[in-house]
């Protein structure tokens, strides 16, 4: 886990609530899709969802301020998972035949006082780069860079999500290079934890890790075409240095979610190793 100092004692408290203390790893779901894309598999009975993961071993889940809103008690009481509070939205997601964009645009949604009012240990949104619009990146950079300021005085964990989604990175958004940069910039600006895409092998990774001196989380992606890629995106993520994943579609989309998420968690939190995990999983 990267060292993190913080002045005053809410960041720390909060934190305290998504990674574990002893591994300073977590295992997070992120289920703030329908936000951004609307109902897909999965998401149909959100409330039944976030209680089986809860059940499951859940760190945290990342989701939107209504769903806060309408399934609070999943976050109530002690031992309750710890909750990440999407402040932006994004139309970039979604296809051209659901009225997407190529390239898409990002706006916040709420502000870190909401955030604070409903109880959130942490806030998250994107940071894209690589716009075709140099004066679009910059305000992204500007929006991301006022949030932190806000959590700052706050006192709750700022997350960032630098991802390389513009036109001018092509095929090549997984690139480590553009990964790393994002990362760095990101720690740069004032987050206290990154949640990043994964470049694909621990070796290429590893560029990512070693410039960012905050905790890097990996953003799980789409759904994987076998479970194994999905097991070993988690393995080398943790071997290059990761403190862990944001894990959407391929635990809340997988055939037993709790299954799933419960084996996930044991290779982050235990050291579970492929093999292993994929027995769990037959």
């Amino acid at each position: 886990m990267a060292h993190i100092t913080f002045s005053g004692a809410g960041k720390a408290i909060r934190l305290g609530r998504i990674l574990h203390p002893q591994t300073g790893r977590a295992a997070v779901v992120a289920y703030d899709h329908s936000l951004h894309i609307g109902a897909i598999p999965g998401t149909e009975k959100p409330g039944a969802m976030l209680e089986t993961l809860t059940e499951a071993g859940a760190d945290a889940f990342l989701i939107s301020p209504g769903m806060v809103r309408q399934y609070a008690s999943i976050f109530t009481g002690r031992g309750a998972p710890g909750l990440i509070l999407r402040l932006d939205w994004s139309n970039l997601w979604r296809s051209p035949e659901m009225l997407g964009s190529p390239e898409g645009r990002t706006r916040l949604i709420g502000t870190v006082e909401d955030a604070v009012r409903l109880g959130a240990d942490a806030v998250l949104a994107y940071m894209f780069i690589g716009y075709d619009s140099p004066d679009t990146e910059a305000q992204q950079v500007q929006a991301v860079a006022l949030l932190a300021q806000a959590c700052d005085s706050a006192g709750i964990v700022c997350m960032i999500e630098p991802m390389a989604r513009g036109l001018r990175t092509g095929d090549h958004i997984y690139d480590p290079d553009y990964i790393a940069l994002g990362a760095r910039m990101a720690c740069e600006l004032g987050a206290d934890v990154l949640k990043t895409d994964y470049s694909g092998s621990p070796e290429s990774f590893r560029q990512v890790t070693a410039v960012a001196y905050r905790p890097v989380l990996i953003a799980g992606g789409p759904r994987t075409a076998t479970v194994r890629e999905a097991l070993e995106m988690v393995d080398g993520a943790l071997t290059a240095g990761a403190s862990g994943l944001f894990f959407g579609r391929n635990v809340f989309q997988a055939a037993s979610p709790a299954q799933m998420m419960r084996t996930v968690r044991r290779m982050i939190h235990e050291h579970l190793p492929v093999e292993a995990a994929l027995e769990l999983l037959a």
